[in-house]
């Protein structure tokens, strides 16, 4: 009982906030809540465990009468029924918007929001603006506590982030960004970035796409893709990829002194759709993982629909090379009957590692839900994994889903 006190004071207290601004104003309230219980196989403690948990997204729009001004806010509570654990929560954004500001111009949000650039990304107790609209230029800039989360709850302290970008947004639907960031840990700079993003469709079928991030303070680059896309038939699309990434860390970590090897991917893909029920994809990767270590990757998929209420999706990936002669499928099937959705699938994989195991993995798996009207709808799903660290292992959940 105690627990459900916690979770419904919450629930009411996220409502209360978003709800406030709806006094004064004929404002719109959009309101999804998640309860759950989940049943899992811990894998560190080694024991199976049972939680309850509560998800509720607010949005409150429209608090003014040109639509400007909105709430949005998302967040979680949970609570292990099988442990003496205190109630952990998420509060995942909570933040104030106000868009075309200042004659179209200035976008702003205030609060715990999630912030993107090509130098640095993440969620902060803070604020973002962005000037648009000068012409073809746009800048950005953001700053505050940056917010970690571990596990099921929030850590950390001390931290926090800023950055700032400009960009350019020019015809042939051409985006180009370049960004300054940096992360500090208790004062001391932490980490330090500069970054380019770039995407460009010369000519309708031809689209590539990159992104550059530099660590200054490592004086080494810690991200390179580049991409294109081709679409020379209507139903047929071609991709090709290059990516190098190194591993990052605080400038204060002890794993900064370590050498590390950089990772290298080059792949391609092939994406066909034979008919509008049955689509085709297919991809290759070589990867490199340094010290001559590398491997081959295959993967091949198929998505059917041969009744309009019938969806099957299958795909079968093989590896040999670094860590092993690994191969395996994947194969879901999906129904609805009138507000009834089942679906349930298989994933098997067969692994061969030189230097530790062999044998196989299995994961059964099948879920339904039911939507009873607009307002109420309800999910499960439950899971049977067996591989070489449990024998019989189930996990799975159930929800009960509120949409107003």
């Amino acid at each position: 009982m105690r627990l459900i006190l916690k979770l419904l004071s919450l629930t009411l207290a996220l409502l209360a906030i978003a709800s406030l601004p709806a006094r004064s104003h004929a404002a719109e309230l959009s309101l999804t809540s998640s309860t759950q219980y989940l049943w899992y196989q811990d894998i560190l403690a080694d024991k199976k465990e049972n939680d309850v948990a509560q998800y509720l997204r607010v949005n409150v729009t429209k608090l003014d009468k040109e639509g400007k001004a909105n709430i949005y806010a998302y967040g979680r509570a949970s609570q292990q029924v099988t442990s003496d654990e205190d109630l952990k929560g998420r509060l995942y954004y909570l933040y104030f918007s106000y868009q075309d500001a200042l004659n179209n111009h200035l976008d702003l949000r205030v609060g715990r929001t999630y912030v993107h650039s090509a130098a640095v990304s993440g969620t902060i107790d803070g604020g973002f603006l962005e000037v648009k609209n000068l012409g073809p230029l746009g800048i950005t800039g953001f700053g505050g506590r940056e917010v970690l989360f571990q596990d099921k709850a929030e850590v950390g302290g001390g931290n926090a982030m800023s950055g700032a970008s400009v960009y350019l947004d020019a015809p042939k639907t051409t985006h180009v960004e370049v960004s300054y960031g940096n992360k500090y840990r208790s004062s001391d700079l932490a980490r330090e970035n500069v970054g380019l993003d770039y995407t460009t469709t010369p000519v309708e079928m031809f689209n590539t796409y990159g992104r550059v991030k530099y660590d200054t303070i490592g004086d080494k680059f810690n991200e390179l893709l580049f991409g294109i896309k081709l679409a020379p038939l209507k139903d047929l699309l071609l991709k090709g990829e290059f990516v190098e990434t190194r591993p990052t860390f605080d400038n204060n970590s002890i794993y900064a002194f370590f050498a590390v090897d950089r990772y290298r991917e080059i792949n391609g893909s092939l994406e066909y759709a034979i008919t509008s029920a049955y689509k085709f994809n297919l991809k290759y990767a070589k990867e490199y993982f340094g010290e001559d270590a590398d491997a081959n990757v295959y993967d091949i998929g198929l998505w059917a629909r041969p009744i309009p209420d019938l969806t099957f999706n299958g795909s079968y990936e093989k590896r040999n090379g670094f860590a092993g002669q690994l191969s395996g499928f994947r194969f879901d099937a999906g129904y609805d009957i009138a507000k009834a959705k089942i679906q349930a699938g298989i994933d098997y994989d067969d692994f061969t590692r030189d230097d530790s195991r062999a044998g196989t993995a299995k994961k059964y798996w099948a879920g339904a839900g039911y939507q009873f009207n607009k307002l109420i709808g309800l999910t499960a799903r439950v899971e049977w994994d067996v591989n070489y660290r449990d024998s019989d292992a189930w996990q799975g959940f159930g929800a009960v889903n509120v949409n107003y």
